[in-house]
């Protein structure tokens, strides 16, 4: 299978920077409260420009690691001293993976020959911070499931 995944124009493909050109600008409160009543998503929607998306982005990982800091008090409220170990040690082993992750970013979204390093790492990091999001949650719903003992057949 040999098919494009992008249309070719005049022989290069389509820069995805053009749209992301600035149309305008919104103040900073309007993406704040954008940010506050839809998400991300919405922010990003009402932002005009590099700027105001990067600014859309820094709000959603403020949020992301208020939850994050959320969510390891709840899994820690729920484990004994030997499990809490274990935990410290995951939440020790995932801030040095973010920082060598952010670090290779660095090197990687750099070498980017469109110029679109700088404006694509808000986005990189906050996608690091939803993983995280998810795997605490994941862990928290393991830990709130009531164990039950499994149902004996009847003879």
């Amino acid at each position: 299978m040999n098919a494009r995944l992008t249309k070719l124009i005049h022989g290069c493909k389509a820069p995805v920077f053009l749209l992301m050109l600035p149309l305008g600008l919104v103040n900073a409160a309007d993406l704040h409260q954008a940010q506050a009543a839809g998400g991300l998503r919405d922010c990003i929607a009402q932002a005009r420009g590099t700027a105001a998306v990067a600014g859309c982005e820094k709000q959603a990982q403020l949020s992301l690691k208020k939850r994050n800091e959320h969510l390891s008090a709840a899994i820690r409220a729920r484990l004994n001293r030997s499990q809490l170990v274990i935990f410290e040690r995951s939440a020790t082993a995932w801030q040095t993976f973010f920082e060598q992750e952010t670090a290779m970013l660095d090197l990687s979204l750099a070498q980017r020959t469109d110029g679109l390093g700088a404006s694509l790492r808000p986005g990189a990091i906050t996608r690091l911070y939803e993983q995280r999001e998810q795997q605490l949650r994941e862990h928290l719903h393991n830990l709130s499931r009531k164990k039950t003992r499994p149902r004996q057949k009847r003879p």
